[in-house]
């Protein structure tokens, strides 16, 4: 059980934030209470109150970022109405005005990283996926859904590993054009059968 009293109501979402900020520059591995307590401006025991154990603090950080962080292209895709504003959505979320930041792509890195250890972060891991498939299901069958989010996953890595080089957008847009086509050719021809497309499949 906790002991004392907090001080200052806002410190645990100072904790949770410093906590983020060290993952990003430094990694999970670098993620100490005494690392995280300088980094909040805060005393060591802070640290302990609010948390009982590192894993704890560390769950609750990924858990605040997935939590702050809607899929990047839900708005767009919510309000898209014909192929060619999916795919506006789809490029924009990549690698235009509503990509995540390098900071975020790293933070997502590390709790992919994490959550190969950590049952716990595994799981908010599946609820992001999950969250960003709902998404994408709005526009798109589930197997197209799940090639277009591994499509830009792989994106978002190739942009932190190679800030410097920018991704070409036309190649960005032919390659989700691609596959929304496929996707719209086979629905045309189950809608030609007179059979709705059921089965998974790009």
């Amino acid at each position: 059980m906790r002991k004392g009293k907090p001080n200052d109501p806002e410190r645990r979402t100072r904790i949770l934030r410093a906590a983020l900020e060290v993952i990003a520059s430094e990694g999970v591995h670098a993620a100490s209470y005494r690392r995280i307590a300088v980094q909040a401006g805060v005393p060591l025991g802070s640290t302990t109150y609010y948390f009982a154990d590192l894993e704890t603090l560390i769950v609750s950080a990924f858990e605040t970022l997935r939590d702050g962080l809607e899929p990047r292209y839900a708005a767009p895709m919510r309000d898209a109405r014909l192929d060619t504003d999916v795919v506006d959505a789809l490029v924009a979320a990549t690698c235009g005005s509503t990509a995540p930041t390098l900071t975020d792509i790293r933070l997502y890195e590390e709790m992919h990283l994490y959550g190969a250890r950590s049952p716990r972060v595994a799981e908010v891991l599946r609820d992001l996926q999950e969250e960003s498939l709902m998404v994408l299901r709005r526009s798109l069958p589930d197997g197209t859904a799940r090639a277009v989010d591994a499509l830009m996953w792989g994106w978002w890595s190739y942009r932190a590993l190679h800030p410097g080089d920018p991704l070409d957008q036309g190649m960005v847009r032919s390659a989700y054009r691609a596959l929304v086509d496929i996707a719209v050719t086979r629905m045309e021809r189950g809608d030609r059968r007179g059979v709705a497309e059921s089965t998974p499949g790009v």
